[in-house]
Formats: structure tokens, C-alpha cells, sequence
């Protein structure tokens, strides 16, 4: 607004009228600061505009309604402006990890997992800032489902806002051996689903600490190999790592845990892919090889590794074969 007159007012009353589509009438009054003659002064207001995906809106404005600091004329005292509100109608999306990966319907996890559920909303003006905009139940495949309150002390929330536009539930269970079935859903602020049903995923849990179903793939193969395995139990084994052996027992390439790359519980395929060569970066020769995975704690107790039954024709007896072929 501009003091068009040649007179300064010490202070400036305005009144806003917001008429919604229900015409009703929510009146708000600001008093503003001193405009002198000749100058200009801005205003913010917000109204919450209430349910229905499309408003229309009435904004009256009216500045000096009571002719506190009277004035001549009052006629350019006034502002209406109609315009139409569409509500925020887009679907905030909804996401899922174990341990910070994503892991197929039916993978093993650790009984002690972080499980993160986040919430994504491009909304920047109605961040999501309530725990209870989520829901999360807890099938035990006992025929039991469990409501996940989010005042309990097994969640941590961190609402969204200040231009981050993603709010984070991380669930820390303990959970007994057994199938399990995660079900979660969503709302942003405005009252938007993450999706018509909500999101399920079946996981299992073995308590045993073991290293299981260990193989190469490709196998054979001739310019590279990568481990698979699966890992059990709370934690991944501290030490560890993978003998590459010939049929004679002498070992040419020990392949260690920091080389494999980041493990997890589940099931792992090794970032490091094993090119044929020795310890020395010597090319092997073609033929048959085997290979041993080597598990211990710090303290020099052993994992269980029930990976020592056969599993198929290349695994046997805790070894396993594999075969270069170039």
C-alpha cells in the first residue's frame, strides 16, 4: 500500500476479510508501523483455506476501516480479490529400508534391525511435522498383528521442514526367530495417501549367527567372478574373508573382508568381483579351483557356518569349486 497523501500517519490499521466457498467470513486485523507521505509499506497474511479440493476465495482489504487517522476520501481505501484454491492432490511417496538397504519380499534381516521408513512430500508450505500421519502394524505370522504406536520408545521421528521436504520414522525392534510381515501407510499434511493400500514387506529372521549358500557367479567364468552368501544373527562376522585354493590345498589368493565390501545380514553379493589372478596379479591357469570362506570373531571364536552342507555340485564339505575357463 502507498500514503498518496501529503500527510504521514503514524500508524496504519488494516483489515482482512477471507470469505471461502462455505461464506463464511474469517476476519483478521494487523496494525502496521508508521507510513509517511509518499511511501510504501507491504503485508503478509495467511488464512487456512479448510476441506474441499477447490476454494473459492473472497479477500477483502481494508486499510484504515475505523478512519482512526482520518482521511478525505476512503474510496481507494479498499481491495477485493477473488481468485480459486486447489489443494495439494499429489501422493507423497513412501519408502522402505533395512539396515539402509532395500531388500526383496521374503530376505532375511537381523533380529535388531533399523528399519527406515520415509516419507517424501514436494509440499514445501505443509511439511510433514506428525508422527501420527504414519501407521505401522507388525505381523508375526502367529496370527497376531501388532499396532506400532509411535510414542513407542522403539521409534525415533523426524518431522520434515526449514526446505527439507522428507520426514523419517526409524523402528528399532527386537524380534524373536521366525516370518514376519511389515505394513505401513502414510498421509502428508494435506491428507494425501502414499498409496490406495498400504506398503507390506514379508522379511525372516534367524537368530543362529552362520554364513550359508556361499557360491561364485558366474561360474565358470573367464574374466571375472563375484561371491554370494548369506549372512544370519545380529551382526556381521568381524573377520572374515575367501581362500582361493588348488585342488592341492596351496592357497593363491586370500581374498579379505574389506575387499568383498560393505555386508550386511541377508543375503550379500560381493562388490568385489575376482578377476583369475593370484596374490601377485598373475593370470591362473584354466582348470578347477576351490575355495573356502574363513570366518572368526576378534576373541578367535568361530561363527557357525552351516554353509558345510552341500548345496550343489560346486559346494561340498565346506569348499567350494569353481572353475576358470578363458
Amino acid at each position: 500500500m502507498t500514503n498518496v497523501n501529503f500527510v504521514s500517519m503514524d500508524s496504519i490499521l488494516v483489515k482482512y476479510t477471507y470469505i471461502g466457498s462455505d461464506n463464511h467470513a474469517n476476519v483478521n486485523y494487523k496494525k502496521l508501523g508508521k507510513l509517511l507521505s509518499g511511501q510504501k509499506i507491504s503485508d503478509m497474511i495467511e488464512f487456512n483455506i479448510g476441506a474441499g479440493n477447490i476454494t473459492d476465495v473472497r479477500l477483502i482489504i481494508e486499510i484504515n476501516p475505523d478512519n482512526n487517522q482520518p482521511e478525505l476520501n476512503l474510496f481507494n481505501n479498499t481491495l477485493t480479490v477473488q481468485f480459486g484454491v486447489k489443494r495439494d492432490q499429489t501422493n507423497p511417496l513412501l519408502d522402505i529400508l533395512f539396515d539402509g538397504i532395500h531388500i526383496m519380499d521374503g530376505d532375511i534381516v537381523s533380529p535388531k534391525p533399523e528399519i527406515l521408513i520415509t516419507l517424501e512430500d514436494d509440499n514445501k508450505l505443509l511439511p510433514v511435522t506428525d508422527p501420527n500421519l504414519f501407521e505401522m502394524k507388525l505381523d508375526t505370522g502367529r496370527n497376531q498383528i501388532m499396532e506400532i504406536p509411535m510414542t513407542s520408545p522403539q521409534i525415533k521421528f523426524t518431522p520434515a521442514g526449514n526446505g527439507n521436504t522428507t520426514a523419517k520414522i526409524q523402528y528399532y525392534p527386537n524380534l524373536k526367530e521366525g516370518d514376519y510381515k511389515l505394513i505401513v501407510q502414510a498421509k502428508d499434511a494435506s491428507g494425501n495417501k502414499s498409496g490406495v493400500n498400504p506398503r507390506s514387506v514379508n522379511f525372516k529372521v534367524i537368530e543362529r549367527q552362520s554364513i550359508s549358500n556361499v557360491l561364485n557367479y558366474q561360474n565358470p567364468f573367464s574374466t571375472s567372478t563375484q561371491f554370494v552368501f548369506t549372512l544370519t544373527g545380529e551382526e556381521v562376522p568381524e573377520i572374515m574373508s575367501i581362500s582361493i585354493m588348488t585342488v592341492s590345498g596351496k592357497v593363491v589368493r586370500e581374498i579379505t573382508k574389506e575387499e568383498l565390501g560393505p555386508l550386511h545380514i541377508g543375503l550379500n553379493r560381493s562388490e568385489y568381483k575376482w578377476d583369475g589372478t593370484d596374490d601377485y596379479g598373475s593370470k591362473l591357469a584354466n582348470g578347477v579351483y576351490l575355495y573356502k570362506v574363513n570366518t572368526r570373531k576378534k576373541d578367535k571364536s568361530l561363527y557357525d557356518q552351516f554353509s558345510l552342507e552341500k548345496t550343489d555340485s560346486y559346494f561340498t564339505k565346506g569348499f567350494g569349486k569353481l572353475v576358470i575357463l578363458r
